[in-house]
C-alpha cells in the first residue's frame, strides 16, 4: 500500500510508467473479478481495459491516501453490473416483440424507442435462415401458437420450439451487442 501511495503521485503528475506498473499490479485482480460475474472472456477483457482507462481519465483526481484496489474494485463491480444490466435490457428487448402491431406495449417493456429497436430486428430477423425466419414471424408477429405452426408446416413442435429458440438467441445477441455499443458510447461523451 505504501508503495501505492508513492505511484499514485506520480500518476497525479501523468507518469506513464506508475501507470503502467499500477496496471501490472491490478491488471489480474479486475479482469479476475469482471470475469467471475460476467462469465465471458471477451467482455471481461473490454471492461478491464475500460477501467484502466478510467483510472488515467481520473489520474489527477485521484488521492495518494486512497485505497486504489477498492477504488479499482468500486470501477470494475460498476461496470460489470451495467453489462448485465444491459444483458438483462437485450433479453427484455426480445422476449417482449411485438405480436401484431402492440408496439405500445413493446416500448412500455423495453423502456426505450420501440421504432428503432423494431427497425434494427427487422433487419436482423430478414437474415435468418427462411424456414427460421418464417417461424418466428408465426409466432411473433402473427400470434400462431407452436401446434398450430407445426400443423401448418408439417414439423414437429419440438422444431418449431427449437427454430423460435435459435432465432430469438440471434436477436438477443444482436441487440445485446448493441446496447454494448450504445454503453460504450455514453462512456465516451
Amino acid at each position: 500500500m505504501k508503495d501505492d501511495k508513492s505511484l499514485i503521485a506520480r500518476l497525479n503528475m501523468s507518469d506513464k510508467a506508475s501507470f503502467e506498473v499500477l496496471y501490472d499490479k491490478y491488471v489480474g485482480m479486475v479482469y479476475g473479478f469482471i470475469n467471475s460475474v460476467l462469465k465471458n472472456e471477451t467482455l471481461a477483457e473490454d471492461l478491464t481495459q475500460w477501467c484502466f482507462m478510467q483510472l488515467w481519465e481520473h489520474r489527477q483526481t485521484i488521492s495518494a491516501e486512497r485505497n486504489l484496489p477498492a477504488w479499482l474494485y468500486v470501477t470494475a463491480r460498476n461496470a460489470a453490473y451495467k453489462e448485465m444490466r444491459r444483458q438483462l435490457a437485450a433479453a427484455r428487448c426480445i422476449d417482449s416483440f411485438p405480436n401484431g402491431s402492440d408496439v405500445n406495449g413493446f416500448e412500455e417493456a423495453v423502456g426505450c424507442d420501440a421504432q428503432v429497436i423494431m427497425q434494427e430486428m427487422n433487419k436482423v430477423i430478414d437474415t435468418l435462415p427462411e424456414s427460421r425466419r418464417r417461424i418466428f414471424i408465426m409466432k411473433t408477429v402473427e400470434g400462431k401458437s407452436i401446434a398450430q405452426i407445426a400443423e401448418e408446416m408439417n414439423i414437429s413442435p419440438k422444431t418449431v420450439e427449437t427454430q423460435i429458440y435459435r432465432a430469438k438467441s440471434t436477436l438477443k445477441e444482436y441487440v445485446s451487442k448493441l446496447l454494448y455499443l450504445a454503453i460504450i458510447l455514453t462512456f465516451q461523451l
